[in-house]
């Protein structure tokens, strides 16, 4: 059953949006459990569910044997072991739930079936919601499996002509507009000139997207990007959120796949929807006591009336 919220004289949904989980089934863990606390009506995952989708040691018996068929073997085992334990912890929270691939994700197909959203459509009530994953951007150790097929593809032309066939109210894409939180560490904008084009034709209600971590919530980023921007073209409103990274991200060394740096903190946010898909209130949440490492109590970080 859907649980609704009623702000005004309107009614409306809890939607609890994360993105870049990475591997981190305790964190989800925690995700679902606040989300599910809240009377959440809604659970949405923006990609990159993966972050060592194979092991060191698939690697090494593959560059000793030229395998390739039983390295892709290998790594479908080892990353459908990770991608199932998130499909159990979702179900586990009895809330409606979706997925779009990032760009360190295959297919989800096969694990998560029509909840995967990619180049798909929807329908969130009376709004129109159309998801699309991937990007173009991959560290050494997924440039491997982009060579191999193994990669959702992104192509920043199939996205566009899929938005204006299917003129969503929603998106649900993994790489950011353009401008808009996409902002890196080092103030550069690398998100999609796609939806941005998009934005500025057809003015959607709300754009959810995730891969730049630097630009959510918690963002080190020098342009103060922190997971929310507004754009109003001809007196109408568009809404981009990006609620950052929720797994404990690394960086990892593309042979040996050891950590070569981390990145301690977890976010996510809440999205109210009205039923044409016009935000209402977001909210954005860490579960991560900083400077540890270890998943803490969630807390509230920023909430905006929109």
């Amino acid at each position: 059953m859907m649980l609704t919220g009623r702000e005004g004289d309107k009614m409306t949904t809890k939607n609890f949006v994360c993105s870049d989980i990475h591997d981190d089934l305790e964190a989800l863990a925690a995700f679902a459990d606040f989300a599910k606390s809240q009377e959440a009506d809604r659970l949405l995952l923006l990609g990159d569910l993966s972050l060592r989708p194979y092991t060191a040691e698939a690697l090494s018996i593959a560059v000793q044997t030229n395998d390739v068929p039983a390295f892709i073997r290998a790594k479908e085992t080892h990353n459908g072991k990770t991608l199932s334990g998130m499909k159990a912890i979702l179900d586990r929270s009895g809330i409606q739930y979706h997925v779009i691939p990032g760009n360190y994700d295959g297919s989800l197909v096969k694990i998560f079936g029509e909840r995967d959203l990619h180049a798909r459509t929807a329908q969130f009530g009376g709004a129109k919601v159309m998801g699309y994953g991937g990007a173009d951007a991959f560290p050494p150790h997924i440039a491997l499996l982009v060579r191999l097929g193994e990669i959702t593809p992104f192509d920043h032309q199939e996205l566009f002509d899929l938005l204006k066939k299917e003129t969503p109210a929603i998106g649900l894409i993994h790489n950011p507009p353009r401008n808009l939180c996409d902002d890196m560490y080092n103030g550069e904008n690398v998100g999609t000139p796609a939806t941005l084009r998009y934005i500025i034709e057809n003015h959607p209600k709300l754009v959810l997207s995730g891969h730049i971590h630097e630009a959510g919530p918690n963002g080190n980023n020098p342009n103060g990007a922190r997971g929310i921007r507004a754009v109003e073209i001809d007196g109408k409103k568009t809404l981009v959120v990006n609620p950052g990274n929720l797994g404990r991200f690394e960086i990892i060394d593309e042979i040996t796949l050891a950590t070569e740096k981390q990145f301690p903190y977890g976010t996510f946010s809440e999205v109210h929807l009205e039923d044409d898909g016009t935000p209402t209130k977001v909210a954005h949440y860490s579960v991560e006591e900083r400077p540890s490492r270890t998943i803490g109590k969630v807390r509230k970080l920023a909430e905006y009336s929109i």
